[in-house]
């Protein structure tokens, strides 16, 4: 059932924080962005959110905060913000955690939903995964790459109306999203392509159709991602989530068959010197894999490439 009234606060108003509720505030529903960068908060709050790229280039009226105090208690909190400050910043905002408030993860990696039960509660947190792209053009623009699909659905697997009630409002409010039985497979699926295109892209600065598509040596970079991918589907098997060789390529390729002319959120982290995400990515896998007796030598190689150009900053 399509609820209008769905009150939305959106935690980490970054591109895809703000692609997400620009979409949603943009058809109709109720949106909150809370984020810390004081500068970008202003930008939307005094001009509008544009957008730009795909869909269009327009300017969207939304609410945007630093302080998620000045909030009431929402029905739907969309975690978009980096997983190295999830627990402080869901820690800060949990006066907008309602009694019948659903929090979800649309965050690169894994292990996410641990933590906001921790701080939430089990029975609020849903999983999330997408296939979106999006990247910040400036405080208050962002470029929209592409119009793909999200999905949600109850952490611990099955169906359940609270889950098909909020995919049917999101999807009727501009951002298609899928109502998804077992996320813990979906999002595995995603990492399966993030454990190839993140670490890759950030480590040769490249886009995507600069690394699979344009490059000359393409099908050795496609022929690298493709061996990462399985290498990390060895371990979600032995982690009891068992995916066929076609599906664990399935988000890979469509990412990079959608040409689209972005670089991965950890490519941007490793130019504007931000600590990445590898933990919950590479990281992940190869901490997984250790623990069921998996050896992961190229994702271990991911993680420690990327932890060395950390450490010319971090």
């Amino acid at each position: 059932m399509i609820k209008k009234d769905t009150k939305v606060a959106v935690l980490g108003a970054g591109a895809m924080g703000c692609l997400f509720g620009g979409l949603l505030a943009e058809k109709g529903l109720e949106v909150h962005l809370i984020d810390v960068w004081k500068e970008h908060v202003d930008e939307i709050n005094s001009k509008g959110l544009k957008m730009m790229g795909h869909g269009g280039d327009r300017t969207v009226k939304i609410h945007a905060t630093t302080d998620p105090k000045t909030l009431k208690p929402v029905d739907a909190i969309i975690i978009m913000c980096k997983a190295t400050a999830l627990e402080q910043a869901l820690s800060n905002s949990k006066n907008i955690i309602g009694d019948n408030t659903v929090l979800m993860s649309f965050q690169n990696g894994i292990g996410h939903e641990e933590i906001m039960q921790k701080i939430a509660g089990k029975e609020k947190v849903l999983g999330g995964s997408t296939t979106q792209a999006s990247s910040i053009q400036g405080p208050g623009i962002i470029q929209n790459h592409a119009s793909l699909p999200s999905w949600i659905g109850e952490y611990e697997g099955g169906s359940s109306e609270r889950v098909k009630d909020l995919a049917e409002t999101f999807t009727a409010h501009g951002l298609e999203t899928i109502a998804e039985e077992n996320i813990k497979r979906r999002k595995w699926m995603k990492l399966f392509a993030l454990t190839a295109i993140g670490p890759l892209s950030a480590i040769f600065d490249l886009h995507h159709t600069d690394l699979y598509i344009s490059n000359k040596n393409q099908t050795m970079s496609r022929k690298l991602g493709k061996d990462i991918i399985l290498e990390t589907r060895e371990v979600a098997k032995a982690d009891g989530v068992d995916v066929s060789e076609s599906d664990c390529l399935e988000m890979f390729n469509r990412i990079v068959d959608s040409r689209q002319t972005n670089k991965s959120s950890m490519a941007f982290d490793v130019v504007k010197h931000r600590k990445t995400e590898i933990d919950f990515i590479s990281g992940a896998v190869s901490k997984i894999g250790k623990k069921h007796g998996i050896k992961t030598p190229l994702n271990d190689l991911m993680y420690n490439i990327i932890k060395i150009k950390e450490g010319m900053y971090v």
